[in-house]
């Protein structure tokens, strides 16, 4: 086994004031004895994914899991940014729409605030009997910030269907990396 240091970089675009928007990450990548000869043999210390899909579509496939493995981790680091990095103009209302089907599953239990638990205290002591249901609006004022921390926890599907993004989507930008070694 050797090890590779591979850089994934990612462009999404420009923003106002042209600022440029992107992804980078630097990885450490363990490789068997045969991924490494061939690596060896295109005679540079620096191999982009062009050369490796050149090679693999040239009919070695020694190449193809490592390839593989890169570009799972290059669409990992994209959907991180747009999960968590890129700005959510919609996010609170995705999260709205979800999170009472979530404490309805029993997925989330919102922590009462302190003047929920107030409230409860006063309510406890008085008879509700005669009320009329109809006379009761219950606000569902919950702290999406909370829930938002909670659903950040969860894998990147669980994330993504709450915050409103398509992942395939993120699957769309053009696999970028290099793979760096010492010959």
């Amino acid at each position: 086994m050797a090890k590779i240091t591979v850089n994934l970089d990612a462009f999404y675009g420009y923003g106002c004031g042209f600022q440029s928007h992107g992804s980078n990450e630097t990885v450490e990548v363990e490789i068997s004895e045969n991924e490494l000869d061939a690596l060896k043999k295109f005679g540079k210390d620096e191999i982009s994914v062009e050369d490796i899909v050149a090679a693999i579509e040239g009919g070695d496939t020694t190449l193809q899991s490592l390839h593989e493995q890169l570009e799972e981790q290059f669409y990992y680091m994209v959907e991180e940014y747009w999960l968590y990095d890129a700005d959510n103009e919609c996010l609170y209302e995705s999260l709205a729409e979800h999170i009472e089907q979530d404490i309805s599953d029993g997925l989330y239990t919102p922590a009462a605030s302190e003047e929920e638990e107030e409230e409860e205290e006063d309510c406890e002591d008085e008879d509700f009997e005669d009320e009329d249901e109809d006379d009761y609006d219950e606000e569902t004022d919950y702290d999406l910030d909370a829930y938002y921390d909670w659903v950040k926890e969860h894998d990147h599907e669980f994330v993504a269907e709450r915050v409103g993004l398509d992942l395939d989507a993120c699957r769309d930008d053009e696999v970028n990396y290099t793979i760096h070694f010492d010959k």
